[in-house]
Order: structure tokens, then C-alpha cells, then sequence
């Protein structure tokens, strides 16, 4: 009988990004991989205790530098997972790496409160330490996208406020309810992640700031406990942490049977924008824009095209795609075309329907025209996506 190889997962599963990391990497051992998984009993990481630790192989949250120092310490194969840097020198050299896209995930953020006609944006990250490169990775990266895409709109806000624990709770919270009052409103809030996202949803309460009508909020993680502790309130950024985990344990099986990993850094592509109440808001104020979208988010999947939505309005062309121009520095087609992915990306998840059968479902005349749109969208076809993210 064949000995199984020992592997030390080293992640902090009281997060839902490290959790979703570890259920990817247990779904490629389910494909019967034979290892033996070291994991703390409290899912949490202890390096003092993992030591004396002997294994053959280890995957490891390397947005911490404590970790990262500990595995090249090793002489074992290691695949790292963490954020992804502009900076290609930051990136861990002879170690494979798999990355969530940080750069991405921003620009997500941005042509989703564009899509909801803000002008205001902000972004709440984390203190800047040493373990925080992600967060302000991901703030540099809204920023830059706030600019590149909505250069005559005010300069994005960021705030950074403080770790939050039982000693500093009150000060943390006070401070950052000030921040969210100076801010000008109507503004959208990308908190670097749905714990973050809900202290913004606490601070709203307390300084009496109506969600999302004054204040929009997104969060990043998709994060099952936050979701329960807001009511299923939070919008947020799904990022491809399963399919990251999957990735890194299969980039680590490759190097225990001897063979070459290339890349070296492998950049995972965020799914998508969930979107709940927090950000159910359409913030601009032109009458004709507003009736236009409403009527695009009623029959985007009937197969509707801009003539239906000219039809509707009895409005010329020029008109109306000078003012979606103007409020969302979109187009009419743009919008619809969001509007079906949208719903081809919830059902290609969360159901077992057939590619024509989703292609009827929202609106398309076949599926061959449906797989081109996606593709062009995603660079994936829809059952790559399917495989990859379901």
C-alpha cells in the first residue's frame, strides 16, 4: 500500500476567504489524492506548534509574512496563495503562487457603482501593516479604477481606521461613523472585506445614514456569517476562493509526482458581484435613465434589444444614449448585455440546467450566440465557467 503524503494546511478558517480556500483544496483531494491533511484542531494557525511538524508538503496563506518566512524554511514542496501585486517583485520567488485578483476585484467594485450612477466613492480598508499588502493592493487598485473610468468625478475618499478588538471597539466605531458623516452623499462605500463591510452597516445605524439611499455599501468574500448577522443585506464580490484552493493543492500534487509547475504565479479571477439590498439603489436623478434601466432589469431576458427600450421611452436614440453616456458612461446595449450575463452566471451556479435551456431562459436566439457573448466577456465559455467557479 502506497503511503500517504502528510500536507500542512496552513490557513485561519475563521474567515470566510480561508475557509472557501480549504473547501477548493478538499475538493480536488476528493478526487482521490492520497494525503494525509494537518490542520490545527481549532482551525486556526499556530506556527509555534507546527515546528516539530515532519510532512511532504504544505499550502500556505502567504499573505502573511510570518508564514511565508516559515515555509522557505522548510525543505518540503509549498504552494503559496494569497493576494495579487501590481508590482511583479513583490510576488514570492521559486515558490508557486496562486493569487486572487485584487485589480480586478476593484474595477468590479467601480463599474458597479458607475452602473448605479455614483459620482461619490470611498473605500474603507484596514490599518497598513506588514499581514495588510492585500487591502492596500485592492485600495490602490479602486483608486486608479475610480479615476481611469470616471475622470470628471471627485477623487475617491479611503480610510484605513483601526483593528477592530473588545479594548478599542467604541473609539474604532466612533471614529469611523465620523468618516462616513463628512462623506459628500449620495456615496458608495468598497470595504475591503464583508467584515469590514458590516461595521459599515453598523456605523450607518448609528449615525442615523439611510442604506443604500444614502449611503451604498460592498463588501468582498461572499461571507456566509455576514450575511446571517446583516439579513442577507451585504452586497459583495465572489471571489474564486474555491477554485484558488483547488488550484493550489493540484499545482502541489504536480510537484510531488516530480513535474515542472509553470507559471510560477497564477491569477484567479473573481466570480462575480452578488448583490443584495446594500447596494439596491439607483442613484441619478435623470427620470429618463432611471425608467430606461428599470424597464432593461424587467425584460434584459426577454430578448429585448435598444429599439425596444427607444419604443418604450418614445425617445430618439441620440437622446437617450448621450444621457446613459452622461449618468453611467454606459450604453443602452451595454447595460442590457449586463443585465443577461448576470443571469446566465446565477444559473450556470446555482442550477443543473442545460446551456439551451439558460440560453432560452435569458433571452438569447441561440446558444452559439449566447457561448460568443459570455467568452467575450469572461474569456471563459460558460461551461469552463461552470466547471471552474461551481
Amino acid at each position: 500500500m502506497r503511503k500517504k503524503k502528510r500536507i500542512a494546511i496552513l490557513f485561519n478558517a475563521s474567515k470566510a476567504y480561508d475557509r472557501k480556500i480549504i473547501s477548493g483544496i478538499a475538493r480536488y483531494i476528493q478526487q482521490g489524492i492520497g494525503w494525509d491533511l494537518y490542520l490545527e484542531e481549532d482551525y486556526l494557525i499556530h506556527l509555534e506548534k507546527i515546528k516539530s511538524w515532519k510532512g511532504d508538503g504544505i499550502i500556505a496563506d502567504f499573505d502573511d509574512p510570518n508564514i511565508i518566512e516559515y515555509v522557505k524554511s522548510q525543505s518540503v514542496k509549498a504552494v503559496g496563495i494569497g493576494g495579487s501585486y501590481l508590482d511583479q517583485q513583490k510576488y514570492p520567488q521559486g515558490i508557486p503562487y496562486v493569487a486572487t485578483n485584487n485589480h480586478t476585484i476593484a474595477k468590479l467594485a467601480v463599474e458597479h457603482f458607475l452602473s448605479l450612477g455614483y459620482r461619490n466613492m470611498a473605500f474603507y480598508g484596514v490599518p497598513d501593516r506588514s499581514g495588510n499588502q492585500w487591502s492596500r493592493e485592492r485600495e490602490e487598485s479602486f483608486v486608479y479604477w475610480q479615476k481611469q473610468l470616471s475622470a470628471d468625478a471627485p477623487s475617491a475618499h479611503t480610510y484605513r481606521g483601526f483593528l477592530s478588538s473588545y479594548k478599542n471597539w467604541t473609539k474604532a466605531m466612533n471614529k469611523l461613523e465620523e468618516w462616513l458623516v463628512q462623506l459628500p452623499k449620495p456615496v458608495a462605500i468598497l470595504a475591503a472585506t464583508d467584515t469590514r463591510a458590516r461595521q459599515l452597516i453598523e456605523a450607518c445605524r448609528s449615525a442615523e445614514l439611510k442604506i443604500p439611499d444614502q449611503v451604498a455599501i460592498l463588501g468582498v468574500d461572499d461571507d456566509d456569517i455576514v450575511n446571517v448577522l446583516t439579513g442577507n443585506r451585504l452586497s459583495s464580490v465572489r471571489q474564486g476562493s474555491e477554485y484558488m484552493g483547488f488550484l493550489a493543492a493540484q499545482l502541489l500534487d504536480q510537484q510531488l509526482k516530480g513535474e515542472p509547475v509553470e507559471p510560477m504565479v497564477q491569477v484567479v479571477e473573481p466570480i462575480g458581484i452578488v448583490q443584495n439590498a446594500s447596494t439596491d439603489h439607483f442613484s441619478v436623478s435623470d427620470s429618463v435613465v432611471k425608467n430606461a434601466i428599470e424597464y432593461i432589469k424587467q425584460h434584459a431576458c426577454d430578448g429585448i434589444q435598444a429599439t425596444h427600450v427607444l419604443r418604450h421611452l418614445k425617445l430618439s436614440r441620440a437622446n437617450v444614449e448621450n444621457r446613459f453616456r452622461q449618468h453611467l458612461n454606459s450604453s443602452i446595449h451595454q447595460e442590457i448585455v449586463k443585465v443577461q450575463l448576470a443571469k446566465v452566471k446565477q444559473l450556470l451556479l446555482q442550477t443543473n440546467m442545460t446551456l439551451t435551456e439558460i440560453s432560452e431562459k435569458t433571452g438569447y436566439n441561440t446558444v452559439q450566440y449566447m457561448i460568443m457573448v459570455f467568452k467575450k466577456q469572461t474569456q471563459l465559455t460558460p461551461s469552463q465557467y461552470r466547471e471552474k467557479f461551481g
